[in-house]
């Protein structure tokens, strides 16, 4: 967290439950204060600042690269199985290099603003993070048969696929399914029409090498892309919220954004991630007990820890200012220590989730989904409501 110069000494006219970022951005309260920018507390003004000004450079590049770098040693281990043809040594460090890359994404899956998250709901969003993880869409007998016809040699393979034949989640199933078995019915064509079988065991491993080069190539050129259109305009977006050049309003709103942007948290981590094998929550299915991320890769319960990370960074800015810094400038020290105490226990007991979620024992699932509720449940009650920011849509529906 950045460091503030002591606590905000603020005009009279506002208490605590007045002062709020909404407050000032109409600037009510203070009738002698008439001047734009006048009844904002100078540290108020400073934390939401800093806030929109350190995200690239303190949360985002940093995470980002460590992402990146991690996709750089997948792509070189999946390369290597390719050129062994499918050899179960370099398999293995293929897996265990996907597993270290999908860990550094998680961290980024917090962090959906701006090119990376939904062109549906957030602002410059380009759905950059569904070709790069597309998780809960996924379809890994489309994967199978993507691997049987050769699909991933064309040149527009990636033009035409959708994104559950690609990134991160495909590349499971091509790194672990079982040897020579795939996940479609009997009737679809690579089965029926004998396309599959006609490959053999080594011709599927070789096909299933080549086509996760392919993908993890793909992977940094996607990560690439994130990081040009940050440092070519969405920084600057940010940094102007406000201003005639940005596509922000107002810095209530960039940071409201931000704001939004922790609710993976809930929605999916919590809601799904947990809710889903814990029976908690809906998945629309009959059983939802089965329904876990990283079916056959084994890695779920590794997954929430990294949210757990990535929302921790966002929410304090990491090295420079976030939502923890603006809470101590309206006076408001105590709710921020509540949350971080709030992430101390959550952390120790998602770390208490040493098995796939699936697998691993109930009492602990529920105790890690009632952490994490606890977590959620500030972000959208209190927090929400001292800085008088929006929760998103699919997330105030949630009855914590």
């Amino acid at each position: 967290m950045a460091k503030m110069a002591g606590k905000p000494t603020l005009s009279s006219c506002f208490t605590l439950s007045a002062l709020t970022l909404g407050a000032f951005a109409v600037q009510s309260g203070c009738a002698d204060n008439t001047q734009s920018g006048d009844v904002m507390p100078e540290a108020v003004r400073d934390a939401m600042v800093g806030m929109l000004d350190d995200l690239w450079p303190s949360v985002l590049q940093h995470t980002l690269d460590d992402a990146h770098s991690a996709a750089v040693i997948l792509n070189t281990a999946t390369t290597q199985w390719a050129a062994s043809n499918g050899s179960a040594s370099a398999q293995l460090n293929a897996q265990t290099a996907w597993l270290e890359a999908m860990e550094a994404w998680q961290l980024m899956e917090l962090i959906q603003l701006g090119p990376s998250g939904s062109s549906l709901n957030v602002v410059n969003g380009e759905d950059i993070r569904d070709e790069i993880y597309s998780w809960p869409t996924t379809n890994p007998c489309r994967v199978d048969q993507a691997t049987a016809r050769n699909e991933y040699e064309a040149d527009d393979f990636f033009e035409t696929a959708l994104v559950n034949s690609t990134g991160f989640d495909a590349l499971e199933t091509l790194l672990f399914s079982p040897t020579n078995e795939n996940d479609c019915p009997a009737q679809v064509n690579i089965n029926a029409q004998g396309i599959w079988a006609e490959l053999g065991e080594d011709g599927v491993t070789a096909a299933r090498a080549h086509y996760a080069a392919v993908l993890s190539s793909q992977i940094i050129v996607e990560i690439e892309r994130i990081d040009q259109r940050w440092t070519d305009s969405f920084e600057l977006q940010l940094r102007h919220a406000g201003q005639a050049d940005s596509a922000f309003k107002s810095q209530l709103s960039a940071i409201n954004a931000i704001f939004n942007a922790l609710f993976y948290l809930e929605t999916q981590t919590k809601n799904r991630k947990i809710g889903w094998p814990s029976g908690v929550t809906d998945c629309g299915q009959s059983d939802c007990t089965t329904e876990v991320e990283s079916p056959v890769a084994g890695g779920s319960h590794r997954w929430v820890a990294a949210n757990l990370v990535g929302f921790r960074r966002l929410f304090t800015g990491a090295d420079g200012m976030g939502l923890e810094d603006l809470l101590i400038a309206v006076d408001a020290e105590d709710l921020a220590k509540k949350m971080l105490m709030a992430l101390d226990e959550a952390d120790a007991t998602v770390a208490a989730l040493d098995a796939p979620l699936d697998t691993v024992d109930a009492n602990k699932l529920a105790a890690a989904y009632d952490a994490l509720q606890a977590v959620t449940t500030l972000l959208k009650s209190d927090i929400a409501t001292i800085l008088t920011l929006a929760v998103p849509t699919e997330a105030a529906g949630d009855n914590d």
